[in-house]
């Protein structure tokens, strides 16, 4: 075994701390914008609409949730190091699956009676009423919201709890025969380099894109969901693998410039052909390459900005914070919490006249407030760190 496969997991990696948080952060702000970008449906949206927002939008779209998968497949690459027995599925399974649980039951569903009753698709009923029919208990819902068939029970934004599951449980079934595979992984540190660390992504994520995104639609709903499986998992073992490598890791590091050049071009690309735009307008001889060509720039933007940010994170943040220590105990309770606590305050909010200025203010400092105020709670409740993922 090469010095590198010994010492990566002897070195803590506070960069992952950093981006953790960080990317919750961002995850929470799309969250606030999906219900004020203009043109695209979300559980509840604003009078003000905003089509220029798409632009900013567009930015993290392709990459935020690779982002997170890619951080979570690195910390479980730790994790199975210390401990790859049945005690380590155990802890993910109730560190996942109790939070999934109980925020389906009890933190989503105001958003469900929200959307129902924003489309007209309830009367004026309690929310006690509702939250009976919702648990199955009383009348049928109407179909109006994406729900887990034949319940009336969704997770909504919590779907990455439930696929994040999954993927570590199939990591944790095929580790055995992952650590057999040394000389395949030696062989990769030492002839690997920055080209394969650029170019191994893409071409997966475009090949994922190519064969399943038109046959798989996304849903979030976890069966017959191809494309979004395959497209997260390949990015959460990219992080399990990557992180194994002290030589590749420090490729983002070395060539976060370069990338970064990239994922500019490549964003840029994005907004051309978001607005409609065709290079076939101006080349003629590009119509056959147009689609294909399409679907590579969406791959590259995926990767791109994921190396370049991991990259810049290496050297800004490679040492630990109080703040980030802390923060990172709360993230999942903050994610939990944060979509439910936009939907009702929009809803609120929208009963009064307030500026396109003060409202997404509001909205913005009620949800973090409210955030903030769920994870102190449920720190000092009995099981509340269980139920809400908030780490001992």
């Amino acid at each position: 075994m090469s010095a590198n496969a010994t010492l990566w997991h002897q070195r803590r990696r506070h960069e992952l701390d950093w981006l953790r948080v960080l990317a919750f952060a961002l995850l929470i702000l799309y969250h606030i914008g999906m219900a004020y970008v203009g043109d695209w449906g979300w559980h509840i949206k604003s009078r003000y609409q905003s089509d220029g927002l798409q632009n900013l939008m567009l930015w993290s779209n392709q990459w935020r949730m690779s982002l997170l998968f890619m951080i979570s497949g690195a910390a479980v690459s730790y994790q199975l190091q210390c401990d790859s027995s049945w005690l380590f599925f155990n802890r993910s399974a109730q560190r996942l699956l109790l939070p999934l649980l109980f925020g389906s039951l009890v933190i989503v569903a105001p958003q469900a009676f929200v959307e129902l009753k924003v489309k007209g698709y309830i009367p004026a009923t309690g929310y006690l009423s509702f939250w009976r029919d919702y648990l199955g208990l009383g009348e049928p819902l109407p179909a109006a919201y994406g729900r887990l068939e034949p319940t009336h029970i969704t997770w909504n934004h919590l779907w990455y709890l439930a696929y994040l599951f999954v993927f570590i449980s199939i990591l944790w079934i095929l580790y055995p025969l992952i650590i057999r595979a040394r000389r395949l992984a030696l062989w990769l540190n030492q002839h690997a380099g920055a080209t394969a660390v650029y170019l191994l992504p893409i071409i997966l994520l475009f090949l994922i894109g190519e064969l399943l995104w038109e046959k798989f639609p996304t849903t979030h709903l976890l069966l017959d969901d191809w494309y979004t499986h395959a497209r997260y998992f390949s990015v959460f073992f990219i992080g399990f693998a990557l992180v194994r490598s002290n030589k590749l890791w420090a490729v983002l590091q070395t060539h976060r410039q370069l990338s970064l050049l990239l994922a500019l071009a490549s964003y840029a690309s994005i907004v051309f052909y978001a607005h409609g735009g065709h290079l076939s307008h101006y080349l003629t001889w590009m119509a056959p390459l147009e689609a294909p060509l399409r679907g590579w720039v969406w791959s590259a933007n995926s990767w791109l900005w994921i190396m370049a940010i991991t990259g810049y994170a290496q050297v800004w943040w490679q040492r630990p914070h109080p703040l980030i220590q802390k923060a990172n105990q709360g993230v999942y309770c903050y994610y939990i919490l944060h979509q439910t606590f936009i939907v009702l305050t929009l809803y609120g909010l929208g009963r009064y006249a307030l500026d396109p200025i003060i409202e997404p203010l509001l909205l913005t400092a009620i949800t973090l407030v409210g955030c903030t105020i769920g994870y102190l709670l449920a720190r000092r409740l009995p099981y509340g760190r269980s139920l809400l993922g908030i780490k001992s």
